[in-house]
């Protein structure tokens, strides 16, 4: 019942989705850090906005904006790095771009009730802590 009724709200969802990662693209591109790309022949409903920083100061960031109470997280593990495929014998190398990827991407915070004033705060503290880290 509750999916069905999300389900109503669904374009609402998405669209409100977009604006924040819009609004996200104007706030963040000054930034030292690169935006999550995005084919201007599609139109992505923004399930995740993923950040890369240096891989060097990735573990600075996330523990500074945990610390603030900013919900970051981290996608998506090198699945050759996962218990399943080492049996495989893939060596940590192989996959260069996966696991770089890997070593700088954040997911900073993205929903449908995400109010502005939220997303100003996720700024502000990424902010900080991209100048905290040099």
């Amino acid at each position: 019942a509750l999916g069905l009724s999300q389900l109503k709200r669904l374009d609402q969802f998405v669209e409100r989705r977009r604006t924040l990662a819009s609004q996200y693209d104007a706030q963040l591109l000054s930034l030292p850090l690169q935006l999550p790309f995005q084919n201007p022949e599609n139109a992505s409903s923004w399930h995740l906005y993923v950040v890369r920083v240096a891989a060097n100061i990735r573990a600075f960031i996330f523990k500074h904006m945990r610390t603030a109470g900013i919900g970051v997280n981290l996608h998506y593990i090198p699945i050759h790095t996962q218990p399943f495929y080492q049996a495989m014998e893939l060596d940590y190398g192989q996959f260069p771009e996966a696991e770089s990827y890997y070593a700088e991407a954040i997911s900073i915070p993205l929903y449908a009730g995400m109010s502005d004033e939220d997303q100003q705060r996720v700024v502000m503290v990424l902010t900080q802590a991209l100048k905290a880290s040099r």
